[in-house]
């Protein structure tokens, strides 16, 4: 049985488990540890195979399902020769062939066949898929981790700072929310929550993996977010968007790098306008003093993302990479983080911090701006 796990929101929590995943990040090693309730439950639902991988099925979409590790070491019984051959064929079958350095051939288990990328892997974001997605952010669990929390901490005491969950906090909107790792813990630190993104598997994936408790002050619309102020006022509840309303307008994850030219200048453009001149636009640049590092421990490692690339491909000067497959990203120093938000966009810089992979800066329409569109 392979599983996927949700590293973002822990790194031993499985949120899809199944014999049949496309992408996954392990294998069930038939260890498994339930709760006299989840027995119960079992025993109420009959014996068999597929009944306890329904069963654990159902734990996996509430996110309470958690991986043991067993240090990559798989754990079977052999009790006959005839056994060891079975078993050794199956784990062949489920793995690949790998060459090492010194030409030595090792087989490897638990990892996916499917590594190749077409074309149009890393342009097709519309089309992109969860279980592709969810693979490229467990490969860079370990090198974002720290961001993630970083994020958090940092839009978490925006929220704090204008009312929190209070009946008068602000709404937080997440621009390109993917799979909704970002907007989770926020949850309990604004009013109201909003994930959008034009991706569709995305937006149906957010929305089946709200907790129950969050229900009725969250919400995940697909759209064009060069159009956000329209989209929400057309899609949320009145009191979520109304004027005396505090706006945390977001784009984190260095997504805003990922968009071309002409589209990120009309983001901008709408997170600013949405969070006015009493809320705040935050970005999350991913720190170009450190893109010499990601190319090679995150991107060249995470092919299912970018698609695979040579040097010609990476511009360190500009700390932009450009791969085949149509994938482009660029990472942001705090200097020209800092003269985007004042002199591209028009807004006024409130904070800005760089710390280990990020830049993570906040702003807000300025008076002068304000003002001037009256």
């Amino acid at each position: 049985v392979f599983c996927a796990t949700r590293p973002l929101h822990g790194a031993d929590r499985v949120y899809n488990i199944g014999p049949d995943l496309e992408t996954y990040s392990g294998i069930e090693a038939g260890l498994i540890v339930f709760l006299p309730a989840t027995l119960q439950q079992l025993a109420d639902q009959g014996r068999g195979d597929v009944r306890v991988a329904n069963l654990l099925s159902e734990v996996a979409r509430r996110g309470t399902l958690r991986m043991l590790k067993t240090d990559g070491r798989t754990w079977f019984s052999v009790e006959t020769e005839e056994s060891a051959e079975f078993t050794s064929n199956g784990l062949r079958h489920c793995g690949q062939e790998y060459v090492l350095a010194d030409g030595k051939k090792v087989h490897l288990v638990g990892l996916p066949r499917k590594l190749e990328t077409s074309p149009s892997d890393g342009g097709e974001w519309a089309e992109f898929s969860v279980e592709k997605w969810r693979s490229a952010v467990y490969t860079a669990k370990s090198f974002f981790q720290d961001l993630f929390v970083d994020t958090t901490d940092f839009i978490g005491k925006l929220c704090d700072e204008l009312g929190g969950c209070s009946e008068g906090g602000p709404l937080v909107v997440e621009v390109g929310c993917g799979t909704g790792e970002a907007l989770l813990p926020l949850m309990d630190r604004a009013r109201y929550t909003c994930g959008v993104d034009f991706n569709p598997h995305f937006v149906e994936f957010c929305r089946q993996n709200v907790p129950q408790e969050h229900q009725e002050r969250v919400r995940h619309i697909i759209g064009d977010a060069q159009e956000l102020n329209t989209l929400l006022k057309n899609e949320l509840p009145p009191a979520w968007v109304d004027e005396n309303r505090s706006k945390i307008a977001i784009c984190v994850g260095n997504t805003i790098g990922i968009m071309p030219p002409e589209v990120r200048k009309n983001v901008y453009e709408q997170m600013k306008l949405l969070a006015g001149v009493h809320g705040y636009m935050v970005v999350v640049y991913w720190n170009g003093n450190r893109f010499g590092d990601a190319v090679q421990n995150f991107y060249h490692k995470n092919p299912q993302l970018c698609g695979k690339f040579t040097g010609e491909c990476i511009d360190l000067d500009t700390c932009t990479l450009t791969t085949p497959s149509g994938y482009c990203t660029h990472w942001t120093k705090p200097e020209e983080a800092r003269a985007i938000f004042e002199k591209e966009v028009g807004a006024e810089v409130t904070a800005l911090l760089e710390k280990g992979n990020g830049v993570l800066v906040a702003g807000r329409m300025s008076n002068i701006d304000m003002e001037a569109r009256v």
